[in-house]
């Protein structure tokens, strides 16, 4: 950002690129890094225990069913590390993020896409597409960079119809914290029912600690002992650790966090459908906009400050990816994009 500052000779600029918190993190929060700061010539706790039993408190669950790493790039490499062979298959969704590919690949295992039905996950597609050699089936809901999600009733049917010799399924809800669709399962109460499901959640977008890297896997806890057994034994920093555990104790700013990310999402979702622009309904903190000549007006934007995501970078051509800001931010936007 200081680099782009310089070069574009601003000192305004807004990031709508990275889907980050408009609000940053809870004042706890900050006062827990303070504090830890003193401390970072200790190694941290290596099975963060206490973020570990708070989250299942908070949960419903186990302790042992939590792992909890350095974001989820770090907790797909575990997956894949634990779990992936050459010659094994893993079905994506295509286009979606892109660390799902990297990692299969990484393992010398087979990416299987299955393309989206528009800006849908396709259910029946990924069905289609089993083999014996189906090892895991990654999901996202939200999807990113679509905004859409997976709803319970087809969800349930997809899960119910593989059956109890099922693969791996990666379900990702990096997200979850922006739904307000009434239709959106709830991820841990399917986890006593399908015991091959994995859940990965974050710590960066709901709680804005992107920049400290703290993310968690949900799932048995025999498949959570299978990733230990490949995880660094100091994968998450001391920092990251008490900051996370201060961001799930103040409930307050959470809770203010998706209150404006969903009155903010609403009214840019407005905002745009009335300046003519179309995008799926998003249930994220970004929509996906369709927009002619996206990279032009891309850099047109740039130059007035407002970083956004080109399309073409993330599957989709022709849209352009924004986050949900506060409403200055929002508003900026809808001015320049004017």
């Amino acid at each position: 950002m200081e680099a782009l500052a310089s070069e574009l000779g601003r000192s305004d600029l807004v990031r709508l690129s990275a889907n980050e918190s408009p609000l940053g993190p809870s004042p706890r929060v900050v006062e827990a890094i303070a504090r830890e700061a003193a401390q970072v010539h200790l190694y941290p706790d290596g099975g963060s225990t206490a973020l570990r039993e708070a989250l299942a408190t908070r949960l419903g669950v186990s302790p042992a069913q939590i792992v909890v790493g350095n974001g989820a790039d770090e907790l797909l490499a575990l997956i894949g590390w634990a779990a992936f062979e050459p010659a094994d298959e893993v079905i994506i969704p295509q286009p979606s993020f892109e660390p799902y590919t990297t990692v299969v690949e990484l393992m010398a295992a087979r990416v299987v896409p299955s393309p989206l039905a528009k800006y849908e996950t396709d259910l029946d597609d990924m069905a289609s597409r089993l083999t014996a050699r189906t090892k895991a089936v990654v999901l996202c809901s939200p999807h990113n960079p679509a905004g859409t999600i997976i709803r319970r009733a087809p969800l349930m049917a997809f899960l119910d119809a593989l059956g109890r010799d099922a693969p791996l399924i990666v379900l990702d809800e990096a997200y979850c914290d922006f739904v307000d669709d009434p239709e959106y399962p709830d991820g841990v109460a399917l986890l006593a029912q399908y015991p091959r499901l994995i859940l990965l959640r974050t710590f960066s977008k709901i709680a804005g600690l992107a920049g400290l890297r703290v993310g968690y896997t949900l799932a048995t806890a025999d498949v959570a002992e299978r990733l230990n057994r490949v995880r660094a034994p100091y994968n998450v920093n001391r920092v990251g650790q008490v900051a996370a555990l201060a961001a799930l104790q103040d409930r307050v700013h959470w809770q203010r966090t998706r209150d404006v990310v969903i009155r903010e999402r609403a009214f840019l979702s407005r905002e745009l459908s009335r300046r003519g622009f179309g995008f799926p309904p998003s249930q994220a903190n970004f929509l996906l906009v369709q927009v002619p000549q996206a990279t032009a007006v891309r850099e047109r934007l740039l130059r007035a400050g407002i970083i956004v995501r080109d399309g073409a970078a993330v599957g989709f051509p022709d849209h352009l990816r924004i986050a949900v800001g506060d409403h200055a931010a929002n508003t900026r936007l809808l001015e320049a994009l004017g």
